[in-house]
């Protein structure tokens, strides 16, 4: 009873990955395509906290975000301004 038990799952499991819909290689795209996914919404969600962040920074207007929009506009160093080149 065993042997056939066994025999009847293995052919089973066979004929699904020849002829069958879901097989090994579907599953294993599933699964790739998931993790892409998650990978996706998780950059996704990290942006938009950063970008709300910089909302919140620029509709309170704290000084570092004004000091960061305008390196932004002006990127070469202002009169006075002292950089420091790390190696």
């Amino acid at each position: 009873m065993l042997n056939f038990v066994f025999w009847f799952v293995f052919f089973y499991l066979v004929y699904h990955t020849i002829h069958g819909q879901y097989n090994i290689q579907n599953y294993l795209i599933n699964n790739f395509e998931k993790k892409m996914f998650e990978d996706f919404n998780y950059r996704l969600k990290q942006d938009i906290i950063m970008v709300n962040k910089d909302l919140h920074a620029l509709y309170f207007e704290y000084e570092d975000m004004n000091d960061e929009i305008f390196k932004r506009k002006y990127p070469l160093p202002v009169d006075g301004e002292v950089l420091i080149k790390i190696d």
